[in-house]
């Protein structure tokens, strides 16, 4: 096998993630001399896996536990029963999947592709990499020691392999900038550089909408600005969707942080104009450029749409600053923020208190003088699109209308500025008239066609939204009952964080819904919606013993479906007589049975 010189990396990624990471990888392949595209597993011709004998896969989770869109034909090929058990015997691979441990379903899509490689015959150098966004150092904590013991694992089969990866530099494109003067006043504020032109991802439907409301649904003296935005279809355009289901949109950049990028670049003499045009091109045979980024666009529509100026560095932007720094104080920094006894430096310095690209750049302001065009498109990483819960029925519009509920991100650290969430801040800006593109993806909540099944909807603060959208669903289609939609919401007072709190009055009042209400802070006792379902469990019981009802938990991913869950055990418990263990294994068995379903973040 020393002779070998292909290795494959292949990726599942729904929001990019997963790409950036298997990219990464592939660029150390590149280092260490191998050849071998990275790519989509659907876009690569998986009739040639039979052939393969090194590959790396990386994959993310969407939904509950689902494949994403650009690894679902590989998949489907992957489970057909008339493969051979032998099929892959020449293989050698590794899985790295990327989750989330606040999720049940931990990294269940790399771990059913690690197996079902196992089953077709290949062999693992590694068992799977279980990376989790939770930890601390993020993804990152597992990701680097295993992607360290895979190399070294291949080093068996290829002895000659170099063992230093962190000495050169391999850009994926070839950028090289046109300073043509004519585009003096060239960035035009509405062109999307990504479907302007008719670009179109293979699984994605984008509509062009207009921005028709941005209200703040909190009130103004309190701490969180929480919006409803409605947009409408341009023209005869109509949107499908369904409650649960999701709408995806890409933001941009803000003016302040351009401006503060082309500070940097003019401060440190660094000729990079915003009318100047990037030409990119392919590099590697492996690496094609994506269709947007083929037709020369400014460095301003680059720096406002493409670079994420918001994004937290990774130890691995130090390592590419150690590159080119000529300044040994900052060099030294740079490398051991990169190195993996720097870990805990980079996490005070970088992620806890949540310090971005460009503050970093204006820190090192030494290293940055020296940044080239290529390494710039190799430090910032991509914008990635959103994902918002569809907040409102698509049947009342036919289509032309969707609503979603959006928090605002803005916090503080120890540093002096604000922190602001980069698509949050940015919907909160947008004016009526404004105009975006964005796509609609089913959604992991999956509401059953009986009317008459209770559903038990539990949404705190903009967990709401997927709620209403099914609570509006049902009244259009007039099977909206008190009896079976149940909704237990909770917010800090009554009176400023209770959103859409006249129309869910109404509901109630037309006895169309019953609402049990938590307001935290309006007592000296906080009061969550865990308390509330502990104090309506005799009709909780009912419900979901004895009518079969559907449960459904929606909202911020840190304490609150942990609390839910054992609130419902308690319920079980108390009201079903069951004991502990029993209770627990009952929620399990709903779960299972898709009764009870979570949607986090």
């Amino acid at each position: 096998m020393g002779n070998i010189d292909r290795l494959i990396v292949l990726y599942g990624s729904q929001t990019f993630t997963a790409q950036e990471v298997a990219e990464r990888i592939w660029r150390t392949t590149k280092v260490l001399g191998f050849k071998g595209p990275v790519q989509a597993m659907d876009d690569y011709p998986i009739s040639r896996l039979i052939h393969e004998e090194l590959a790396l896969f990386v994959c993310s989770n969407t939904g509950q536990g689902d494949e994403p869109d650009n690894m679902k034909k590989f998949w489907k090929f992957l489970l057909r029963k008339n493969l051979p058990a032998n099929s892959l015997v020449k293989l050698k691979f590794g899985v790295v999947g990327l989750g989330d441990s606040s999720y049940s379903k931990f990294n269940f899509v790399g771990k059913k592709l690690h197996k079902r490689l196992i089953q077709l015959g290949a062999t693992p150098l590694l068992n799977i990499a279980l990376c989790d966004y939770q930890h601390d150092l993020g993804h990152d904590a597992v990701l680097i020691p295993w992607t360290k013991d895979f190399f070294t694992k291949m080093r068996d089969y290829f002895p000659n392999m170099p063992t230093d990866t962190n000495t050169s530099f391999i850009p994926r494109w070839k950028v090289s900038i046109l300073k043509n003067e004519d585009y003096q006043n060239g960035h035009s504020l509405n062109k999307d550089i990504y479907y302007a032109k008719g670009y179109r991802d293979n699984f994605l439907e984008v509509h062009y909408l207009e921005v028709e409301q941005n209200v703040r649904t909190t009130d103004v003296t309190h701490f969180q600005d929480v919006r409803l935005i409605t947009f409408k279809t341009m023209e005869d355009d109509k949107l499908g969707y369904n409650p649960g289901d999701i709408f995806n949109i890409r933001p941009r950049n803000s003016e302040e942080d351009v401006n503060d990028l082309f500070d940097i670049f003019r401060t440190h003499n660094m000729d990079m104009k915003p009318h100047y045009r990037l030409l990119v091109e392919e590099n590697y045979e492996g690496m094609p450029v994506p269709d947007f980024l083929k037709e020369p666009l400014t460095l301003y529509e680059i720096a406002e749409q493409y670079w994420d100026l918001k994004a937290y560095p990774t130890q691995y932007v130090f390592s590419l600053l150690a590159l080119v720094s000529e300044d040994r104080l900052e060099r030294d920094k740079c490398i051991e923020l990169s190195s993996p006894e720097g870990q805990e430096d980079w996490l005070n310095y970088c992620r806890r208190p949540k310090r971005t690209i460009l503050e970093v750049l204006h820190d090192f302001h030494k290293s940055t003088s020296k940044l080239t065009i290529d390494i710039l498109f190799e430090l910032f990483s991509a914008i990635k699109p959103r994902s918002f819960s569809i907040a409102n029925s698509c049947l009342p519009s036919q289509g032309r209308k969707l609503d979603i509920l959006v928090a605002v991100v803005k916090y503080y650290t120890k540093l002096k500025k604000p922190r602001l969430g980069l698509a949050s801040n940015w919907l909160k800006c947008l004016n009526v008239g404004d105009q975006v593109y964005g796509w609609v993806k089913k959604g992991s909540l999956k509401f059953p066609m009986d009317m008459n099944i209770p559903h038990i909807l539990i949404g705190p603060g903009t967990g709401l939204a997927p709620f209403r959208s099914v609570i509006q669903d049902r009244v259009y289609k007039d099977s909206a009952h008190k009896d079976v939609l149940h909704l237990f919401f909770g917010c800090r007072y009554r009176d400023k964080d209770f959103h859409c709190r006249e129309e869910l009055l109404k509901m109630v009042e037309e006895e169309k819904l019953t609402l049990y209400c938590a307001f935290s802070r309006d007592q000296e006792d906080k009061i969550y919606v865990q308390h509330k379902i502990k104090e309506h469990s005799d009709e909780l019981w009912h419900l979901i013993n004895d009518k079969g009802a559907y449960t459904y938990i929606s909202g911020n991913a840190k304490n609150m479906p942990n609390s839910v869950r054992e609130a419902l055990v308690e319920v079980f418990c108390t009201r079903g007589a069951l004991n502990s263990q029993r209770a627990k294994e009952m929620l399990a068995s709903i779960e299972r049975e898709g009764r009870l379903q979570l949607e986090t973040w």
